[in-house]
This record gives C-alpha cells, sequence and structure tokens, in this order.
C-alpha cells in the first residue's frame, strides 16, 4: 500500500473522538500535511496513553476503489468512535455519525491518498549512496553520510484499469513535494518517500506496470 499526503485534508483540524465509557477525548493530527500512515501512528500513540488498552491499526486493501481501509483496534475493553466534521470524515474513511462501541472498527470506505495495488507494492536500490568515496565518523567508515548521501529507490506494481483510476486521482490531490509513505511487505516497514516520475505501461491484456521514481529520507 502507498498513502500519500493529500492536499485535500487539513489533518490538524481533522477530528476523531474516542469514547471508552469512562472518558470521552479527541485527536487530531499535529499538521495540516501529513499521509494517513503518519495520522494514524500519531492516533494510537495518542489513545493508548489517553485510554485503558492498547490501540492499534491495520489496513485492508479495498477491492471496489483499489484504495485502502483502515481498521483500529483496542486489546482491552470497547469504544465508540466519531469522525466530527468532514476532513476528518474524507480522511480516514469513516462516515458520519457515532460507530458504536466495538473492540474493534474497520472504516466505511478507503482513507484519503491510499493506493493499494493487487500486486503489493515492491521497491528496489532503497540503499543510501554517494558518488564516489566512502564517508567516515568517529573512526568507523559508513557508506553514506547525512547532506551528501541520498536514497534512489525505485517503486513498481502490478494494477487494473480500477488502480489506474484510483493512483491518477490520488496523485491529482497530492499536495506538494509529493511524500508519501510505502509498505515494503518483506521487511514489515513503513518507508518514507519523495515522489518523482510516475510511468505506467501496459502489462499482459488487462493489467498495467506502474514505476515510481523515488529519493528517500524525503523533504
Amino acid at each position: 500500500m502507498l498513502a500519500l499526503q493529500p492536499a485535500s485534508i487539513a489533518w490538524d483540524s481533522s477530528q476523531i473522538e474516542i469514547n471508552d465509557g469512562a472518558t470521552t477525548d479527541q485527536f487530531s493530527g499535529s499538521a495540516a500535511t501529513l499521509s494517513v500512515v503518519a495520522v494514524m501512528d500519531e492516533l494510537i500513540a495518542w489513545a493508548t496513553s489517553t485510554f485503558v488498552g492498547t490501540f492499534t491499526w491495520a489496513w485492508t486493501r479495498d477491492a471496489t476503489t483499489g484504495g485502502a481501509i483502515i481498521t483500529l483496534a483496542v486489546d482491552a475493553g470497547t469504544v465508540t468512535l466519531e469522525a466530527t466534521n468532514a476532513d476528518a470524515q474524507a480522511g480516514y474513511g469513516l462516515s458520519a455519525g457515532v460507530h458504536g462501541a466495538a473492540a474493534s472498527h474497520t472504516f466505511d470506505v478507503a482513507a484519503a491518498g491510499t493506493w493499494a495495488p493487487v500486486s503489493q507494492m515492491m521497491v528496489s536500490g532503497n540503499l543510501r549512496t554517494l558518488d564516489r568515496g566512502d564517508a567516515c565518523g568517529d573512526g568507523a567508515i559508513r557508506p553514506g553520510s547525512p547532506g551528501i548521501a541520498t536514497n534512489q529507490p525505485t517503486a513498481q506494481a502490478i494494477g487494473t484499469a480500477l488502480e489506474a483510476g484510483r493512483f491518477a486521482e490520488q496523485l491529482a490531490d497530492a499536495a506538494s513535494p509529493r511524500r508519501a509513505h510505502l509498505y515494503q511487505l518483506h521487511t514489515d516497514t513503513w518507508l518514507e518517500l519523495a515522489l518523482g516520475q510516475v510511468t505506467r505501461s501496459p502489462h499482459g491484456l488487462m493489467h498495467y506496470r506502474f514505476e515510481l521514481d523515488a529519493a528517500g529520507d524525503a523533504l
């Protein structure tokens, strides 16, 4: 899954309200421009420190849109959930109104900025590089040095016409510069990348190959 920072969502005013039966509190993102990955990481850290139980989040591919649907869960008790304004509803993919008490809430539609192609994502060349020579410090030879070393990975995916349309919509709404979080399956980690050129080419009869130029350590 790839999560762009959408220009149409102001995460710092996209309020979500949680009630665990004893405490009610509201959360908003730390900045206006964030990806939903960064927002959900902030949300579970805040919720775990505010309510009883440990909160986690996950995502699943939405086969109807090619986006990603978020699930929020708590390991103790139940909580109600409400996205109290339009930015929160569109950003998280939560319909208006209070979602009844449950230990796990699967949101209603794909979150803003998300893209989940059928092949998942492949990242290659995500290595810190220098034009020439080595960099060292404190007696250790290092493969790179902040300020002069960069990551220039390539991300690839296979998708259908559905994903092609979804990706075009999300790119059109992406904040500038285009920052994104990309989930790398084999390392079970999120990479933060700055996206460059995106190319699409036919792949078989009913699929496309997407290639995304990127720079690591996104600015």
